[in-house]
């Protein structure tokens, strides 16, 4: 499976629209203050208390994704179990009404590690295709920090990068 890296719908829209089935097990939710690290990507302070969500993602009964997420508790308020089950893509989108004005991805190989062969069924020496991500609100604010932890033999991810002179020109 690939999906794009431009993608701002989430992957439960992506899924509903290749008419595929996508449930997510809530391995973690609780609300915790920020470690420095955290702070950093969310720029937030030490005093300000977060949702840490760690979710696995299942498509069509396979383990697919195990996504280790923080968002900051003043601008998610009222996250639940049930809406890590569903979307919160959705929920921040339609329920909260927020707008993403971008993201900045990095992907990376990396070994994998307990988590990911508890929930992902890795090997010890398999390798994961992490996906860490900041989303941003057209406010300037980032509303999520997370890496997503990927099988290597089960899931990449496409991008399309044209030279800006050149969109310019087909436009024409």
């Amino acid at each position: 499976d690939t999906s794009s890296v431009t993608e701002y719908k989430g992957l439960s829209y992506q899924m509903k629209q290749e008419k595929r089935t996508l449930t997510s097990q809530v391995i973690t939710f609780e609300v915790c203050f920020p470690t420095t690290r955290i702070q950093e990507m969310l720029q937030i302070t030490a005093e300000q208390p977060i949702y840490h969500v760690i979710r696995l993602r299942i498509l069509e009964g396979n383990p697919y994704i195990l996504e280790h997420s923080y968002m900051p508790l003043d601008l998610v308020s009222g996250l639940t179990k049930e809406i890590l089950e569903e979307s919160v893509y959705d929920y921040l989108l339609q329920d909260l009404g927020y707008k993403f004005a971008g993201a900045y991805r990095t992907f990376q190989a990396a070994k994998s590690d307990e988590y990911d062969q508890t929930y992902l069924a890795c090997q010890a020496d398999d390798p994961v295709l992490e996906l860490e991500q900041i989303i941003y609100l057209e406010s300037g604010r980032p509303v999520d920090y997370s890496c997503s932890r990927n099988r290597y033999d089960v899931r990449g991810y496409s991008m399309l990068d044209m030279k800006p002179d050149l969109l310019q020109h087909r436009k024409k």
